[in-house]
C-alpha cells in the first residue's frame, strides 16, 4: 500500500507536512493546487485545520480526524499517481511553485531582463506575489515525464471512513 487517505480530499485547500517541499511545488505547478508548506507546523496545527494534510507522519495521521493522505513511499512518482489517482488533472492550472502566487504572462523580453539571461521560450510568466518569472525550458519535459511515470505506476491508495 503506497497511500492511505481517510476523509474526502479537498482540492482547493492542501497542506503538506514538513519534509513535502518537493511535492508542495510540484502541487502548485503540476495542478494549480493552494498549497500551503510551512516546515515549522505543529502537528496540533496541521490537526486542526479542515484542509486536506497529506503527511509522512503515521501518528499524525493516526490522531488526525479531518481528510488526511499518508504517504507510505519515498517514491516521488507515487506521490504524483496519488493525486492523479484523487482526480487532479495535470498541466489545465499552474501556480508559483515558490509560494503558490497567481502566474500572469508576460513577454519573454521582461523575463529576460528581470533573470540576466537570455530565455528561450515562446511564453513567459511572472508571478504576483513574489515576482519569479517562470517559461517553457527543458524542465518541462522532466515534469511531462514525472506525469506520465505517475500514470504509469502501480499505486493503491486504501480509504478510510473520516
Amino acid at each position: 500500500m503506497a497511500c492511505e487517505l481517510k476523509g474526502s480530499p479537498r482540492a482547493d485547500c492542501i497542506y503538506v507536512d514538513a519534509m513535502l517541499g518537493w511535492l508542495a511545488r510540484m502541487l502548485r505547478i503540476l495542478f494549480g493546487a493552494r498549497v500551503v508548506y510551512s516546515p515549522g507546523a505543529s502537528d496540533s496545527e496541521l490537526a486542526a485545520t479542515d484542509c486536506l494534510v497529506v503527511t509522512r507522519d503515521e501518528e499524525l495521521f493516526r490522531v488526525r480526524r479531518g481528510p488526511t493522505l499518508l504517504l507510505r513511499t519515498d517514491d516521488h512518482d507515487a506521490w504524483i499517481a496519488a493525486f492523479l489517482r484523487l482526480g487532479f488533472r495535470p498541466f489545465e492550472r499552474t501556480a508559483c511553485p515558490a509560494c503558490g502566487g497567481e502566474l500572469v504572462e508576460v513577454d519573454c523580453g521582461e523575463a529576460e531582463r528581470a533573470v540576466g539571461h537570455a530565455v528561450v521560450s515562446e511564453r513567459c510568466w511572472r508571478c504576483t506575489s513574489c515576482g519569479h518569472y517562470y517559461w517553457v525550458g527543458s524542465h518541462w519535459r522532466g515534469l511531462r515525464e514525472l506525469v506520465e511515470r505517475a500514470r504509469r505506476a502501480d499505486v493503491d491508495i486504501v480509504c478510510r471512513g473520516p
